[in-house]
C-alpha cells in the first residue's frame, strides 16, 4: 500500500507542477495531506527530494523540501528548509527563496546559509546595501565560509570596490585553492583591471577543474574576443551554450562576434535566441535591428526598432539607428522628427 501511495504522490507532483499558472503551495498541500493519511516516513520523502534533485526536477524538488518543512521537526525540518530555499533560487522563485530563508532566520538568526542564501536574492534584486549586511552577518559568524565569501566578492566586484573584492577571492583560493567560482571570480576583476596574464590564468584554471563551467566559459570566451583571438573565443562561446542555453548572454556575445565577421546567418540565429530568452534586452533588440538594416532587411530591422523604442522610448543608440533607417527608405519627414527626439533625450541625460 505504501508503494502505491509514493507512485501515486509522484505522478500528481510531476503532473500538478507541470501545469499552467501552477501554484506550488497547493501542490505542497496535497504531499502533506497524502503523507498523514498514509503515514509516509521522512525517509521516503528525503529520498524522493533526492531523486528529483539528481534528475534536475527541481520545481518537484521544492515541493517535496517545503512539504518536509510542515510534516517534520528538528534538524530533518531545519535541512529540509535550506533545500527549499536553494532549489527556489535556482528556479528563479525569489519570493518563495526569501520566504524560507525568512523563515529559517526567524529560527535561527545565526545560520551562516540562510543569511548567505538571503544575501544572494537582495542582490539579485539590486538591494546591495541589504545584501552586504547579510553576508557579513554571515562572514562574523563564520569568516571562512566559502560560498559566502564568494558570493561577497562578486557584490563588491559589482559595487566597483576592487581591493576589497580582491582581497575576498585571495582569501577563497588560501582557503581552496581549486574553488572554481573564485578564479572565475578573480579572472573577471582581473581582466577588468588590465592585468591579463593573471586574468588568463585564473580562467584557465577554473577551466582545467571544471571545463563545462558556463560563467568561466563565457566570460574567457569575451576575454579572449577583446585580446584579437575570434577563433579561440568562439570555441568557448560553444561549450557555454551546450552547457545552458537557456543563457541568453552568451547567444548576444556569439551573435556579435559572428556578425562582426560576416556570419550573418548565424548571427540572426543567436539574436533571435537571446531575444526569446530575454525579450525586454533593449540593448540586443537596437543591435539586431544595425545587423538587419545593414544587410536591406530594412522591414525586419524597423520592427525590432520598434520593439526597442516600446521598451525604452529614449534609448538614444536606437533613435539614432531608427531615423537612419527611415531616411534610407525616403520617409524623410519620420526621420527628422526620430532625429530631434533623439537629440532631446541626448541633451535631457
Amino acid at each position: 500500500m505504501e508503494f502505491d501511495a509514493v507512485d501515486n504522490l509522484v505522478f500528481h507532483v510531476i503532473e500538478q507542477v507541470e501545469a499552467d499558472n501552477c501554484d506550488l503551495d497547493k501542490v505542497v498541500e496535497f504531499v502533506v495531506s497524502l503523507s498523514n493519511e498514509h503515514l509516509l516516513s521522512q525517509e521516503i520523502l528525503l529520498k524522493l527530494s533526492s531523486i528529483f534533485d539528481n534528475d534536475s526536477m527541481y520545481r518537484e524538488k521544492y515541493v517535496i523540501s517545503r512539504a518536509c518543512v510542515s510534516l517534520f521537526s528538528g534538524k530533518v525540518r531545519e535541512n529540509a528548509l535550506m533545500e527549499a530555499g536553494k532549489t527556489a533560487f535556482l528556479l528563479g522563485f525569489d519570493e518563495l527563496a526569501v520566504r524560507e530563508f525568512k523563515e529559517m532566520l526567524e529560527e535561527n538568526p545565526k545560520n551562516v546559509e540562510a543569511l548567505c542564501g538571503y544575501g544572494s536574492v537582495l542582490a539579485k534584486e539590486g538591494k546591495t546595501d541589504a545584501a552586504r549586511i547579510q553576508y557579513e552577518k554571515a562572514l562574523e559568524i563564520n569568516p571562512f565560509h566559502i560560498d559566502t565569501l564568494c558570493n561577497y566578492g562578486c557584490l563588491l566586484y559589482s559595487l566597483k570596490k576592487m581591493g576589497e573584492a580582491e582581497e575576498v577571492y585571495r582569501r577563497v583560493l588560501i582557503l581552496d585553492r581549486e574553488n572554481v567560482r573564485a578564479h572565475c571570480g578573480y579572472g573577471i576583476l582581473l581582466s577588468r583591471s588590465g592585468e591579463r596574464t593573471e586574468a588568463s590564468y585564473h580562467y584557465t584554471q577554473a577551466l582545467k577543474l571544471d571545463p563545462n563551467h558556463v560563467e568561466s566559459n563565457f566570460r574567457y570566451a569575451h576575454f579572449l574576443e577583446e585580446m584579437g583571438e575570434p577563433l579561440d573565443a568562439e570555441k568557448y562561446y560553444i561549450v557555454a551554450l551546450k552547457a545552458d542555453p537557456d543563457d541568453p548572454r552568451p547567444h548576444l556575445f556569439y551573435a556579435r562576434l559572428l556578425a562582426e565577421h560576416g556570419f550573418i546567418r548565424g548571427a540572426r540565429v543567436h539574436f533571435r535566441y537571446a531575444l526569446k530568452l530575454n525579450p525586454e534586452d533593449v540593448e540586443a533588440h537596437c543591435e539586431y535591428a544595425r545587423l538587419l538594416a545593414r544587410f536591406g532587411h530594412r522591414h525586419e530591422a524597423e520592427v525590432q526598432y520598434k520593439k526597442a523604442l516600446e521598451l525604452d522610448p529614449g534609448h538614444f543608440g536606437t533613435l539614432r539607428g531608427y531615423a537612419d533607417l527611415l531616411k534610407e527608405k525616403g520617409r524623410y519627414a519620420d526621420a527628422e522628427e526620430i532625429y530631434r527626439q533623439a537629440e532631446f533625450f541626448k541633451r535631457s541625460a
